[in-house]
């Protein structure tokens, strides 16, 4: 046998070895790794999954604006690049449910079991149902578009990306008062006097119905829009029993609306005591024992816990940002 035939076999046995190493049942079984390197590798594997689903969603975007704007190749590579920093920093809260979601689920569990129990788990949608889509709601994102396309440009991509958005609540308020008529059998006075309460409502509220429950909206979900109103207005319009159908249609949908109109209430006397109370700084607020003032305050629950606000919290001016799995506002 010839020095390099030697040589050659030598080679091929050794990348042998090391693809067999890599794809082999055993190190895929997560096999001599320990319980924190099976849940990190089970991380990183859905974490690759879900960063090309949203990267597949910005080439899209990307696509759609190359046409409408007619950007150079340079432009195009400089969004390409804008899309990738969008995509991992839209990633990072998704990051950090999975591993306290993984870190909990597996808790207790020995090197021998964790693997097989990851895997029985499956995808766990960490984002939401449009969480692909998140990297165009980054700063860094909308700021490259500000960059990147000039001035008359992004105006144009603007103007489209707006009337995309009013066809969209516009289609969803005619739908939801198809039904309502369908269901409620309108007068044509009704439908007039309940045309404005729906558009309004579909106007400021149709992206927090499909962050809750997707693009698929069932019937009474668009009936429910109506209930954006106040009782007393809705009684002004629908007959006693008219109003007890819809109700009794759109009672599992009760909390959902009675959140939204409580937080407009708050929003409004948060409005008020800012007009009267002018542009002055926060005063303070107390967390955990310790006064900060004036500005922006973030509170952040410790791995996702919850926050209550209490009656007698203040906090006038400023902003405030809270993270938290659960928040809950008593009254």
């Amino acid at each position: 046998m010839s020095a390099l035939l030697r040589i050659s076999i030598t080679f091929l046995f050794a990348a042998t070895v090391a693809i067999g190493q890599e794809i082999s049942p055993e190190s895929d079984s997560g096999k001599g790794l320990t319980v924190d390197e099976q849940i990190s590798r089970h991380v990183r594997k859905q974490a690759d999954e879900e960063r090309k689903k949203r990267m597949d969603f910005m080439g899209f975007v990307i696509d759609d604006i190359v046409r409408l704007c007619e950007l150079n190749d340079a432009q195009k590579e400089r969004l390409v690049l804008a899309a990738k920093g969008a995509s991992k920093r839209s990633m990072e809260r998704w990051h950090e449910q999975a591993e306290r979601y993984f870190r909990q689920r597996v808790s207790g569990s020995d090197e021998e079991t964790v693997n097989e129990m990851l895997q029985n788990m499956g995808n766990v949608n960490f984002g939401g149902r449009d969480s692909d889509r998140e990297g165009e709601t980054e700063a860094v994102w909308k700021d490259s578009l500000k960059d990147v396309l000039s001035a008359e440009q992004l105006s144009k991509y603007d103007t489209v990306l707006a009337e995309r958005t009013q066809a969209r609540i516009d289609a969803f308020s005619e739908m939801a008062i198809a039904s309502l008529d369908s269901y409620l059998r309108l007068t044509p006075q009704q439908k007039a006097k309940m045309s404005p309460i729906i558009n309004s409502s579909a106007n400021e509220y149709l992206d927090d119905i499909h962050r809750y429950w997707g693009e698929y909206v069932e019937k009474n979900m668009l009936m429910s829009l109506a209930n954006a109103a106040d009782e007393k207005t809705l009684k002004e319009i629908l007959s006693d029993r008219q109003y007890e159908r819809l109700q009794s249609a759109t009672s599992n949908l009760e909390h959902f609306w009675e959140q939204r109109r409580r937080l407009k209430k708050a929003k409004n006397d948060a409005d008020q005591r800012k007009n009267e109370n002018g542009d002055q700084r926060a005063e303070a607020i107390k967390i955990d024992g310790n006064i900060k003032a004036g500005g922006k305050v973030v509170i952040k629950a410790a791995n996702g816990g919850a926050v209550r606000i209490q009656p007698g919290a203040i906090f006038r001016g400023g902003e405030i940002e809270i993270e938290a799995g659960e928040i809950t506002i008593e009254e």
